[in-house]
């Protein structure tokens, strides 16, 4: 066993869990139900057949916004009824995607009807992927079968319809060349962003919108935080943020605020239900000191200020960071849930490190500064530049919040999830497929309890 950690988790009613988990049996390298969820973000795909379908019939193939649709109308259209023939779609499909496994690869192809038969579920053979030096597969095999399809189903091809050809492949694939990118709300999209889309190495699992999270959590609380953080921390463990000496430091931050290790933060929240920001920093020191994860450095002048004012230590930066990041969640949690609103979540994210270092005389604030000044930018501009976005309508690689070690979007998704409808960009306005892909995937469903009885079948091959 790598590291000595062992914890035990507890649900968002303060229910255990599980117990002695070791700390590697969170990892995504090694805990089952993370890595399945992650090979099946990566790997799927989906096409909102209705929305598609309208595209072709009114011939409006571009977005000014994920809300809006009319940038561009052409003067061509194809009146295809997709959503009445959307089985023999997915069986065409699915035939044309499926592939022979002759190398003992999970035959785990297939196409399903959900959304009321409105759109198709797509799930890439691992073959495909196997084979591919990322997850483009899922946008171009995808893509171009189902053109294919479509073109032998409703006879269009350049010969008789050149028009209807282009028409079809702007509808899915964006304007390429005056547009490299898909539109917003493209009807073929992932869970995670087209490729030439993404930034820099690693990043492919941040690029998500934090409002789909709230979604497919059902917008309950701690579910979004733990599927937040586990996009978030595959992405860490991609880039190579954990690697070598950070492991530890990341997978102690993912436990303790990402699965409530301990029930720390279920019994922040719970303390200071009635209370502040200010209140659950106390409270966290309380915490802190009973379990020995900081100490008070010295009982007289220079460790004891004149005032009374007491300087504190720590042994074990790690773990003192995985306190302070519960902290956070706790009081983002005791904020909106008091307010109703999300518009607080930026201040506290900005906010609390200060107020944690005067506390404790010093100490790292959580993520070690990197919360604080993402959480400076990410107030500006919620409030300021753009008149008060959603907090989450951000996608966790967003040039403002792409800053921290995986410990600011599971706080800010947390946030959403208490918002009572003051949100323009809320999750039911950007995200409201997404509530129907969790009733049609069961894998989002309860993800504290899958997480922790996934640990429990491995954690006895750590020792």
């Amino acid at each position: 066993m790598k590291y000595e950690d062992k914890i035990d988790i507890y649900d968002d009613r303060g229910r255990l869990l599980g117990e002695k988990i070791p700390l590697e049996a969170l990892s995504p390298l090694y805990n089952p139900y993370i890595n399945k969820m992650l090979q099946i973000i990566k790997g799927t795909a989906f096409i909102d057949l209705a929305k598609l379908q309208k595209m072709l019939q009114t011939g409006q193939v571009g977005y000014t916004t994920s809300l809006r649709q009319d940038e561009v109308k052409t003067m061509h259209t194809l009146d295809l009824d997709l959503i009445g023939n959307a089985g023999a779609i997915a069986d065409a499909l699915q035939k044309q995607l499926q592939v022979e496994n002759f190398n003992g690869y999970e035959n785990d192809c297939s196409v399903q009807l959900f959304n009321d038969g409105q759109a198709l579920m797509i799930r890439v053979p691992t073959l495909r992927l196997a084979i591919s030096s990322g997850n483009d597969v899922i946008f171009t095999n995808v893509g171009l079968l189902l053109c294919q399809i479509l073109s032998d189903m409703y006879n269009i091809n350049p010969e008789n319809n050149p028009d209807g050809c282009g028409l079809l492949k702007n509808a899915l694939f964006g304007r390429y060349p005056q547009y490299q990118s898909f539109n917003p709300g493209n009807p073929l999209f992932g869970f995670i962003k087209p490729p030439q889309e993404l930034e820099g190495l690693g990043t492919g699992f941040r690029g998500v919108t934090i409002n789909h999270l709230v979604a497919l959590a059902n917008r309950r609380t701690l579910d979004a935080v733990a599927l937040t953080t586990i996009f978030e921390q595959g992405s860490q463990f991609e880039m190579g943020n954990s690697a070598g000496w950070y492991e530890r430091y990341n997978l102690l931050g993912m436990a303790y605020q990402g699965f409530n290790a301990n029930n720390v933060v279920f019994d922040l929240v719970k303390e200071n239900r009635e209370g502040t920001v200010g209140s659950v920093i106390k409270s966290l020191m309380q915490h802190a000191l009973q379990d020995n994860v900081i100490q008070q450095r010295g009982e007289k002048y220079p460790d004891i200020l004149f005032s009374g004012y007491k300087i504190y230590k720590t042994e074990d930066p790690s773990l003192w960071n995985a306190y302070s990041c519960a902290g956070l969640l706790a009081a983002v949690i005791v904020n909106i849930g008091a307010s109703r609103a999300a518009q607080g979540i930026s201040a506290v994210l900005a906010g609390f490190g200060d107020l944690l270092i005067f506390e404790s005389g010093g100490l790292p604030d959580p993520d070690f500064g990197r919360i604080m000044g993402t959480g400076l930018g990410f107030a500006f501009y919620t409030h300021s530049i753009y008149g008060g976005a959603g907090p989450g309508a951000f996608q966790m690689d967003h040039v403002l919040i792409r800053h921290t070690s995986g410990f600011f979007t599971p706080c800010v998704a947390a946030g959403m999830c208490l918002d009572s409808g003051t949100q323009i960009f809320s999750p039911q306005a950007t995200s409201s497929i997404f509530f129907k892909i969790r009733e049609a995937m069961p894998v989002f469903q309860s993800p504290f309890q899958k997480v922790v009885e996934a640990a429990e079948q491995i954690k006895d091959k750590f020792r």
